[in-house]
């Protein structure tokens, strides 16, 4: 038989050893719950971490559109007015350009007719010559009459032809003391009765300008001097006969011939040497 200590000893290594099982049961199980904690908190924490991430992401997004937007927006309004004052400055170039090149031209124009003018001039033999520059020619008056800057002061007379432009183109007019009015020959009223010589091949024939027709754009030459036939083409000139006595004058060139309303008399029409429609300079000429 046992001793009563062995089996008190006994009984306590079994006490003993149930507890140490339970509390490597208690191990193990705070061990697994740890392990399974650890686990769902990566897996939570990782969870979390994405979808804050997404969260944020969004949120940056939607909050940058706006200053995204702002910034296209200045940037388009700098390109905006950039480009504005670029074509500007494009533009007052080109009104430069344009400006300068109306000048070219006009300064081109003028040097023509004044080379024409000191030509004719040179041909026209009078014992007064004067130069002018035309400074008034109105809209309303513009087939009837124009001012230039000559006068009495420069001993213009109401006697004075008046040459521009390849030819004849009228007569003074009226004289101021700084200016004259011109009469132009494109006048309906036309009323100088201007003495010319039409050389009609070997024959002359002399007439009277008395008027304009503005559908045929030429000179009505009537009051001849005879009945001879007038060929188309022939050279009409200044006779220097009658209140005008400067002759040679080149006034056009027959353009056809037809007779009076009255059927009694002919009417030659001159088609002009003279360029009307921008006249800038002329020349008065008398004796």
């Amino acid at each position: 038989m046992l001793s009563p200590f062995l089996v008190l000893c006994c009984g306590i290594v079994g006490i003993e050893m149930k507890k140490f099982k339970k509390s490597r049961l208690i191990v193990m199980i705070i061990v697994l719950i740890l392990t399974a904690s650890a686990l769902l908190l990566s897996t939570y924490s990782t969870w979390f971490v994405n979808g804050t991430s997404n969260a944020l992401s969004l949120v940056d997004n939607v909050l940058s559109k706006p200053f995204h937007l702002l910034t296209d927006v200045k940037s388009d309004l700098e390109h905006l007015v950039n480009t504005y004052h670029e074509n500007e400055e494009l533009k007052a170039t080109l009104n430069e350009i344009d400006s300068a090149s109306n000048e070219v031209t006009d300064l081109k124009e003028e040097n023509a007719q004044l080379r024409e003018m000191l030509d004719m001039k040179n041909s026209i033999k009078s014992d007064v010559k004067l130069s002018a520059d035309v400074i008034a020619r109105t809209p309303a008056s513009w087939s009837n009459e124009l001012t230039v800057n000559v006068g009495s002061e420069n001993k213009v007379a109401s006697t004075m032809l008046v040459v521009g432009n390849g030819g004849l183109i009228g007569s003074v007019d009226q004289v101021n003391e700084h200016s004259s009015r011109i009469s132009l020959l494109t006048n309906k009223k036309n009323s100088e009765n201007i003495s010319v010589r039409i050389q009609s091949g070997s024959k002359t024939i002399y007439g009277i300008i008395v008027g304009y027709d503005e559908k045929k754009s030429a000179f009505i030459v009537s009051q001849l001097n005879t009945s001879d036939e007038i060929k188309e083409g022939s050279k009409v000139v200044t006779s220097g006969l009658g209140s005008y006595p400067v002759a040679n004058i080149s006034v056009g060139k027959v353009s056809s011939v037809a007779s009076s309303s009255d059927y009694l008399t002919k009417e030659v029409y001159i088609k002009p040497s003279a360029d009307f429609s921008d006249i800038r300079v002329v020349t008065l000429v008398g004796n």
